[in-house]
C-alpha cells in the first residue's frame, strides 16, 4: 500500500554508453523520460545542448517490412536484442539497405503489377457490362453532352450515393458487385462537373479513365484481356515465391535483424528527449527510488563513463513539475487501485487509499448484499466473463471480492437464496434485528468519517501544515467537535446520563468551533505559521465552508444509514419472489411455474439490486470517505517499456 517515491535522475555520458544504458532501462521498464527544458535549469546550460526528436530507426523499419511484405507474410514478432558498444546506426543501416535493396524493388513491381491487374479487372467488368447491355463503346466515346464516371466504391458507399442523387442531375448506372465493392458507371452534365466530382470524393469512389477504358474494350477482345491477367498474376506469384524463398533460406539472420532495427528504435524512444552536447548524450527521467541501486550498478560496471545525477522534487528548479504517481499494492489491492482511479489518481504525496477502499468495498457491499447463493452467482458470472475475456481483470477480481464478502455475510445472515430456514444466522437476521442494523450502520459510518479525518490529518502532517491539522474542520478540532457532538447525541437518544455536565460539554464544542473559524488566525499566531493573503481574505467564504464542514458531519453519517436501507431491501425483494412463485402453485402447471418464478426472481435480484448496491457502496467511497481526506489529481507514471502499443513480447524471451 504506497505510492513509490519518485526520483529525477540525468544521465551525461557518451553515445555508445548511452545507448547501452538505455537498452537495459526499457527492459527493466522503469524510466519516464522528463524533458530537459524541465530538468535544466540554467539556461546558458540548455542553449548548448541540441535536443534530437526525430526517430532515424523508423525509417528502417519500415523498410525492414518490404522483407515480409515482399514475400505476402505478416511481420515477425520482435525479441529484444543486446546492443553492443560497437554497433552504430550507419553499420544497421547499411545492413538494412544490403538486404532490401532487391527485396524493395520486388515489391515495387509486385505493387505495380497489382495496379495493373485491378486497372484490367475494371476494364473487364466495363466490358461484360456493355456486353450485356448490348452498348458499343464507341458510341460512349463519341458521348460530347455527358461526362462518364467508371470505377469502384463498397456496397455500403454506393447505396448511400443512391439516395444522395435523387435530387441531382446525375445517373449511376451499377454494373456489378463483387467482393462486397460494386462496379458503377455515372453520367451527369458539364455544368455539374464539379458537384458530381464532389459528391463521388465523398462516397470514396475510386475512378478510371472511362476513355481509356473504352478505347482498351475496342482495341482487346475480352479473351485478350482475360490472358493478360492471367500472364501479370503469374509474374505476381513469381516474384513472390521468389521473396519468399529468400525469406525462408535466411529467416533467422532477417528476424534477428528486424528485431535489433526494433530495439534501437525503442531505445531511440526512450531517447527522444535526451540533449546532446558534441558527443555527449543528456539524458534526464523519472524512475521509482527503489530502481536507483540497479541504474548506478548498471552504470558503474557498464558505463563507467556516465555520470549520473538525482533530484528529489523538492530540488527540482522548477516548481510546476508535476511528479507522477506510481501506484504498487498487492494483487487483490491492486484491483482496487481502478476503483480509486475512476475518481482521480492520487497526487504525488498523497495517501495512496486503494487498500482501505479494497476492506471498506467489500465491507460496504457484503453488508447491503449479504446472502451465500447470491454471492456465489456473482463471483462465478464474474470469473466467467473474464475467463472470456468479456470483462477487464480488475472489474472481475473486484466483482469476485465482492462475491466472498456477500458469501461471508449471508452466512451470518443465515440467508442463501432467500431463504432463511435452510442454514442458521450465526450473528443476526436483518429483519428480525432491524435495529441493531440501523445501529450499526451508524456505528459504521462514525468509524469510517473518524478515519478519513484521521488520514486528513496525516496527509496535513506529511505537508508540514500544520496549522490545518489541528485547527481546521477536518483535522483534530472537527474530529473533537465530530466524536464529542457523536457522543452527546447518542446519550440523549439512549436516555443515558452525561459523564460531565451539560454546560461543560456546550463549552467544549464552542471552543472547537471557534478554533475552526478562527484557523488561520490561530496557525499564524500560536505556530507562526506564514498564510497567504488570499487565504486572509477570503474570510466569509471561510466561515461558509466551517459551516458546511459541520452540515457534512451530519450528512454523511446519516448516509450510512442506506447500509442497513439496502440489507432491509435485500430480505424484502427476496420475500417478494417467494410470495409471488406461492400464489401460482395452486394454478395449471403451478410447480414449473413456482420454480421459474424463483429462478427469473433471483436473476433480477442478483443482477439489478446488485447493481444498484455496487453504485450506492462507491457513492459511500467518494463522497462521505473520500471528501474527508482526498483530492486526487494525480499524473500516470508512464514508463517507456518494450511493448508497444499492439505488440508484446513475453518476458521469457528478455
Amino acid at each position: 500500500m504506497a505510492i513509490m517515491k519518485m526520483l529525477a535522475v540525468t544521465l551525461i555520458g557518451p553515445k555508445d554508453e548511452m545507448e547501452y544504458v538505455a537498452n537495459q532501462m526499457i527492459l527493466l521498464g522503469g524510466f519516464q523520460p522528463l524533458s530537459l527544458d524541465l530538468i535544466l535549469g540554467d539556461r546558458t546550460l540548455r542553449s548548448k545542448v541540441k535536443t534530437a526528436t526525430d526517430n532515424p530507426y523508423d525509417e528502417l523499419l519500415s523498410e525492414m517490412g518490404y522483407v515480409w511484405q515482399a514475400a505476402g507474410e505478416s511481420l515477425p514478432e520482435p525479441y529484444p536484442v543486446p546492443v553492443t558498444k560497437e554497433q552504430t546506426y550507419e553499420k544497421m543501416r547499411a545492413e538494412v539497405r544490403r538486404v532490401t535493396e532487391k527485396l524493395r524493388l520486388w515489391a515495387e513491381r509486385k505493387s505495380s503489377l497489382q495496379e495493373e491487374v485491378d486497372k484490367l479487372r475494371a476494364i473487364l467488368v466495363c466490358a461484360d457490362a456493355l456486353v450485356k447491355n448490348k452498348m458499343d463503346p464507341k458510341e460512349l466515346l463519341d458521348t460530347e453532352n455527358l461526362i462518364m464516371y467508371f470505377g469502384k466504391l463498397s456496397d455500403d458507399n454506393f447505396k448511400r450515393l443512391e439516395e444522395s442523387i435523387q435530387s441531382v442531375p446525375m445517373l449511376v448506372m451499377k454494373l456489378d458487385s463483387w467482393h462486397q465493392e460494386t462496379w458503377m458507371l455515372a453520367f451527369a452534365i458539364p455544368e455539374y462537373r464539379e458537384g458530381a466530382e464532389k459528391l463521388l470524393d465523398s462516397v470514396y469512389f475510386k475512378g478510371y479513365s472511362i476513355e481509356e477504358v473504352l478505347k482498351t474494350i475496342s482495341d482487346n477482345p475480352m479473351e485478350a484481356l482475360q490472358r493478360r491477367i492471367g500472364n501479370k498474376l503469374k509474374a505476381i506469384e513469381g516474384l513472390s515465391m521468389a521473396a519468399k524463398k529468400f525469406l525462408d533460406e535466411q529467416r533467422k539472420e532477417l528476424e534477428r535483424l528486424y528485431s535489433s532495427v526494433y530495439t534501437m528504435q525503442r531505445i531511440y524512444d526512450l531517447c527522444r528527449g535526451r540533449g546532446e552536447i558534441g558527443d555527449i548524450y543528456v539524458l534526464s527521467g523519472w524512475i521509482p527510488e527503489d530502481m536507483l541501486a540497479q541504474l548506478k550498478g548498471l552504470i558503474e560496471h557498464q558505463a563507467p563513463k556516465t555520470t549520473i545525477m538525482i533530484e528529489e522534487e523538492k530540488n527540482l528548479p522548477y516548481s510546476e513539475i508535476r511528479v507522477p504517481t506510481y501506484l504498487r499494492n498487492l494483487p487483490l489491492v491492486r484491483a482496487f487501485q481502478h476503483v480509486v482511479a475512476m475518481y482521480s489518481l492520487p497526487s504525488y504525496g498523497e495517501i495512496d487509499p486503494s487498500f482501505f477502499v479494497a476492506v471498506t468495498f467489500c465491507l460496504f457491499f457484503g453488508f447491503m448484499f449479504g446472502d451465500v447463493g447470491h454471492g456465489l452467482v456473482l463471483g462465478l458470472v464474474a470469473h466467467l466473463l473474464q475467463k472470456k475475456r468479456k470483462m477487464s481483470k480488475s472489474l472481475a477480481t473486484v466483482l469476485k471480492a465482492a462475491g466472498c464478502s456477500s458469501v461471508l455475510f449471508g452466512f451470518l445472515y443465515g440467508s442463501i437464496f432467500g431463504f432463511e430456514d435452510i442454514i442458521p444466522a450465526i450473528w443476526m437476521s436483518p429483519m428480525k434485528d432491524m435495529g441493531k442494523m440501523l445501529s450499526l450502520s451508524l456505528i459504521i459510518g462514525v468509524s469510517i468519517v473518524t478515519f478519513g479525518m484521521i488520514l486528513n490529518m496525516i496527509v496535513c502532517y506529511r505537508q508540514r501544515d500544520f496549522g490545518r491539522m489541528l485547527f481546521d474542520g477536518r483535522g483534530m478540532a472537527g474530529l473533537f467537535f465530530y466524536l464529542t457532538a457523536a457522543w452527546a447525541i447518542y446519550a440523549v437518544m439512549t436516555h443515558k446520563p452525561l459523564p460531565v455536565p451539560g454546560w461543560l460539554l456546550a463549552l467544549l464544542l464552542c471552543i472547537l468551533l471557534g478554533c475552526m473559524v478562527l484557523r488561520d488566525l490561530l496557525a499564524r499566531i500560536l505556530l507562526k505559521e506564514r498564510v497567504s493573503v488570499s487565504e486572509n481574505e477570503r474570510g466569509g467564504l471561510y466561515i461558509f465552508e466551517v459551516f458546511h464542514n459541520l452540515l457534512s458531519f451530519l450528512s454523511n453519517t446519516i448516509s450510512f444509514l442506506r447500509l442497513a436501507a439496502f440489507a432491509l431491501n435485500h430480505e424484502g425483494l427476496s420475500l417478494a419472489v417467494f410470495m409471488l412463485s406461492d400464489m401460482v402453485t395452486s394454478l395449471p402447471g403451478g410447480f414449473f411455474a413456482k420454480i421459474a418464478i424463483l429462478v427469473i426472481g433471483n436473476v433480477v435480484i442478483i443482477g439489478l439490486e446488485g447493481l444498484i448496491v455496487f453504485i450506492q457502496t462507491l457513492r459511500l467511497e467518494y463522497y462521505e470517505f473520500f471528501s474527508k481526506f482526498y483530492k486526487g489529481g494525480g499524473v500516470s507514471f508512464k514508463p517507456v517499456r518494450w511493448e508497444k502499443t499492439g505488440e508484446s513480447v513475453s518476458r521469457n524471451q528478455m
